[in-house]
């Protein structure tokens, strides 16, 4: 095949050079290149060379304070990453954040400084979680790097700090999954699919858990049990369990409690009482469990709950 390709080429150069004085070459964005025959001694057919890929060069992770008309320098532990990547003599810086979005920059670096514009994609809690992508600046050092958008909430500034990922920050961010239940160590398990939890990192290194709210169904002497919001502060590390843990029975926390269709119809507010304690793990693979052993109000059975999730994406 190669020898007649090549057979074909020098037979269009001979032609060339016997019948015409010049080669009109047409591109495809409609312009036209000439070339005189007689300047023309081989015409050859190249594939199209590969776009190459931008290298990694440093990855850090930190942690955010975040400045605007509603927050004043506010912290946030959401696992925010600074990836700085090289494709030719180009630099660019990739930003991620659980709860900030996305950012890609085209950056310059000179004496440890770092200047760049490009665009940050920012979840709208308004429009369902849609996307809504902003005109941004980044500058700073690689230990401290100020994110500047002036579209969004009249201005904000998002400050990236350099700092090793805490556990807190590790486990930081929103879940999605499934709570098994148990009441009185006897019935169940029933299940509650599609639940979400949301994880928050506060300074101390400790952190704040927010369940949604659960739906169940066939609950003895309950039938259709629905479980309000809540949140439980400040569970503290253990190092030597890699978990997190409290006893929130004298928080004064309370949750809406809603039974229909069973011997036991409630529908009201219930404190927790004792023993009530909730435990957080974070497994290597991302699979978080809460285990949330409870009692609510009066009532003379235990709860257990079991939820098993994945960060949301």
């Amino acid at each position: 095949m190669k020898k007649i390709f090549t057979l074909v080429i020098v037979s269009f150069l001979s032609a060339l050079a016997v019948q015409a004085q010049s080669l009109k070459v047409t591109k495809t964005d409609g312009s036209v290149v000439t070339y005189n025959a007689s300047d023309i001694s081989k015409i050859e057919f190249l594939p199209s060379e590969t776009p190459s890929q931008p290298k990694l060069i440093h990855e850090f992770a930190g942690y955010l304070t975040v400045k605007n008309r509603a927050l004043d320098n506010v912290r946030f532990d959401t696992g925010a990453k600074i990836k700085v990547l090289q494709d030719g003599g180009k630099f660019f810086a990739e930003f991620s954040d659980t709860q900030w979005g996305t950012g890609s920059f085209e950056i310059t670096m000179a004496n440890h400084a770092i200047n760049g514009t490009g665009k940050m994609k920012i979840a709208n809690p308004k429009a369902g979680g849609a996307m809504n992508e902003y005109d941004a600046t980044m500058s700073g050092s690689m230990t401290e790097i100020k994110i500047s958008i002036p579209s969004l909430m009249g201005g904000t500034d998002i400050t990236w700090h350099y700092a090793e990922a805490s556990a807190a920050s590790k486990v930081a961010g929103n879940y999605t999954g499934t709570t098994s239940l148990n009441v009185g160590g006897m019935f169940g398990p029933f299940t509650s699919a599609t639940v979400g939890y949301k994880i928050t990192a506060n300074e101390d290194g400790s952190i704040n858990v927010t369940a949604s709210e659960e739906k169940y169904t066939g609950v003895t002497m309950m039938q259709n049990l629905t479980l309000g919001t809540y949140t439980v502060k400040n569970l503290a590390y253990d190092k030597a369990t890699n978990s997190f843990s409290r006893d929130y029975s004298k928080d004064g926390i309370k949750v809406h409690f809603k039974a229909t269709g069973g011997a036991m119809e409630r529908d009201e507010n219930y404190e927790f009482g004792e023993t009530s304690k909730m435990t957080v793990t974070l497994a290597e693979d991302g699979t978080l469990t809460i285990t949330n052993k409870y009692k609510v109000g009066k009532m003379p059975f235990p709860i257990s709950a079991t939820y098993t999730g994945k960060k949301a994406k």
